[in-house]
């Protein structure tokens, strides 16, 4: 014990992973030891221990760190906040949603509000899909109606928690992304029409089809990508053109969307694109046959006659 907390007060990048992987778990009598010198950590030292555990945790699902992300949520050093939180974006346990709430309404760091509004769009997520008791999912929308409304929120705060609140389906949810979608600021805009692919309402169909033709390529871009999430077939012909984009981007966004929305034509399209001579867009058109195959055999039940 003492030898890898001595080891961890060196410099983030030289410490070996296994003993970083010792952090794994942590519980008892070892992560209040573990606390005691986790304090005397300059800000620094701590971002990139926090860094590298949520890299590992990432390349091996069995790894846990959450203990060690918990303790940094009340540190006094925003970018300390901000990388522990990093590290529970993918959090599915529900004791976590009222702190998460408490540092989205409270935190006075913008980039930690941030943040914590991407983790809680994980469980807004969850809600969608009926994995959340109603008392959690009316928590996570009513804290996300309040930041919404608070005109004094940055707009980065503004962003991630309209994401968020697309996975809710309710009269204000429509009501706010309609009106981000008006907004003169590119990335508010942006933010609503991902908010409208993850709503998966086909009243959003139209809306994302006029952004196609936005002169800003970034607009065009997060349309492409919403529409794959209404996977609605007719919009297949409107998004092939795409695919012959000069932008990389646009066109990765194009394949990718096919993907999602699946069908026979969108299938066709995407075949042409599966032995191109860029490595990137091969990679994205298997991805999005995949996708496809996945969709029309899930059990992979066919044979070839």
């Amino acid at each position: 014990m003492e030898d890898y907390l001595s080891e961890l007060s060196e410099k983030s990048e030289t410490i070996k992973t296994s003993t970083l992987l010792e952090l794994s778990g942590i519980s008892g009598k070892e992560l209040g030891n573990f606390s005691d010198t986790w304090r005397t950590f300059k800000s620094a030292a701590k971002v990139g221990i926090l860094t590298r555990l949520t890299e590992l945790a990432e390349n091996d699902v069995q790894l846990d760190f959450t203990p060690v992300c918990k303790l940094s949520l009340s540190d006094p050093e925003p970018i300390v906040r901000k990388a522990a939180l990093d590290g529970l974006w993918e959090l599915q346990d529900r004791t976590f949603i009222q702190p998460l709430i408490e540092i989205l309404i409270n935190d006075t760091d913008s980039d930690v509000k941030s943040s914590a509004a991407i983790a809680l769009s994980s469980f807004a997520q969850m809600s969608q899909n009926g994995k959340l008791i109603n008392k959690d999912s009316a928590k996570i929308f009513d804290a996300l109606i309040q930041t919404i409304e608070n005109d004094k929120e940055t707009d980065k705060v503004l962003s991630r928690t309209l994401e968020a609140l697309g996975y809710f389906s309710d009269q204000r949810v429509d009501q706010t992304i309609n009106q981000f979608h008006h907004d003169k600021n590119p990335l508010l805009r942006r933010s609503a029409i991902f908010a409208m692919g993850r709503n998966a309402n086909q009243k959003w169909l139209d809306m994302i089809l006029d952004d196609f033709s936005d002169k800003n390529p970034a607009i065009r871009f997060e349309a492409l990508n919403a529409v794959g999430f209404l996977g609605d077939e007719s919009a297949v012909h409107y998004v092939i053109p795409f695919t012959k984009d000069p932008d990389i981007q646009i066109k990765l966004a194009a394949l990718t969307s096919l993907g999602h929305i699946g069908g026979e034509l969108a299938k066709r399209e995407i075949l042409t694109w599966i032995e191109d001579d860029d490595e990137n867009i091969r990679d994205v058109a298997q991805n999005a046959l995949t996708d496809i195959d996945f969709e029309q055999d899930p059990l992979g039940l066919s044979f070839n006659q």
